[in-house]
């Protein structure tokens, strides 16, 4: 993946058997997602509904800044599919090639029916992080999030909880299965590329949450007969990482969330930071910026320094955002831009 340019390049960390970039491109805000509110997030699909557009502004971060992997997902079909013209656009105008990231829902079942974004979900995920740490330390954490407060539609009062939604049972958990014929058709979403890095969704947390560590060990032989390198998204990662580790579960790496306020890292903070520091796999931060309310070189000082990350995927919405954050985050690991 060579860059026609005199950019100094990205430095590089193992993962699995690739080489990967320090620094990543994240799929949002292209898809619509903002991390603030509903009008924000409609504003950002008017904004990011041509593909020049949004080819400007990846052409901006590869050429200048050295950006040569970006996050693609299949979640937002319309937006999702136009972001992929825009990245095609990009090698086009550039003659190189930028290696995509995939991000892949499990799509886990009960009786059928998908399940992994229901309210059932939801609340089984709350009771595993409540009775890990407790009802102080994870009311405390959940309280001054604000990207939780977004995903639940601006209010925290929204909140699914064991008090509100049954969640599921062990005996509801010992019939989920995953439906591989669904995700044949997920994977048919990215026809035509090249996927450099496999990404599971954080479904891992649910599957973890009930103990289904059989079929998170399927799942990945089933990715890893597709594809070189497959790590796995994880929200939870205070509690997921430890327990997949401890089961034998060999992925190449994590994505984790990794901010200094401490914003969607599950059960809590310390918990997350410990998890990261521990494992000897690859992490690759999200949400450092804390969904745009951490900005500049601090942001990735903590995640790079204190923390120890060994990567970091961030959005970059605009060409001005891609100058401002690039620039800052290339700093503090010695880069010139």
């Amino acid at each position: 993946m060579s860059i026609h340019s005199k950019v100094e390049s990205i430095p590089t960390t193992p993962l699995g058997k690739i080489d990967f970039p320090r620094l990543t491109m994240g799929i949002h805000p292209f898809d619509g997602v903002s991390y603030q509110s509903v009008e924000r997030d409609a504003e950002n699909l008017k904004l990011f509904g041509e593909v020049n557009h949004v080819a400007d502004i990846i052409t901006h971060a590869v050429q200048n800044f050295g950006f040569t992997v970006a996050q693609v997902d299949h979640m937002n079909p319309e937006f999702n599919r136009l972001h992929l013209q825009a990245i095609w656009e990009t090698e086009r105008r550039l003659q190189t090639e930028i290696g995509r990231l995939a991000y892949i829902l499990i799509p886990i079942t009960l009786n059928d029916e998908i399940i992994a974004y229901s309210e059932r979900a939801h609340s089984t995920l709350f009771g595993y992080d409540l009775a890990d740490v407790g009802e102080e330390a994870y009311l405390a954490q959940i309280r001054q999030d604000k990207i939780l407060e977004y995903t639940v539609g601006g209010s925290l009062d929204n909140l699914v909880t064991p008090k509100t939604v049954e969640p599921y049972s062990q005996a509801d958990a010992e019939k989920f299965e995953i439906d591989y014929a669904t995700l044949e058709q997920y994977l048919g979403f990215f026809a035509g590329c090249k996927i450099f890095v496999a990404d599971p969704g954080a479904e891992i947390d649910l599957l973890a949450a009930v103990g289904r560590f059989d079929l998170i060990q399927e799942y990945l032989d089933f990715l890893r007969n597709r594809f070189d390198t497959v790590i796995s998204s994880v929200h939870h990662g205070g509690i997921t990482i430890p327990l997949i580790e401890e089961q034998g579960i060999d992925f190449d790496g994590y994505i984790v969330p990794v901010n200094e306020p401490g914003m969607y890292m599950f059960p809590t903070q310390d918990r997350v930071v410990d998890a990261v520091r521990n494992t000897n796999k690859p992490v690759i931060a999200i949400k450092p910026m804390a969904g745009g309310r951490y900005l500049g070189e601090k942001a990735f000082k903590y995640v790079f320094n204190d923390v120890g990350v060994e990567s970091v995927m961030f959005g970059m919405g605009t060409i001005e955002q891609v100058t401002e954050t690039a620039t800052a985050a290339r700093s503090v690991l010695g880069l010139r831009s």
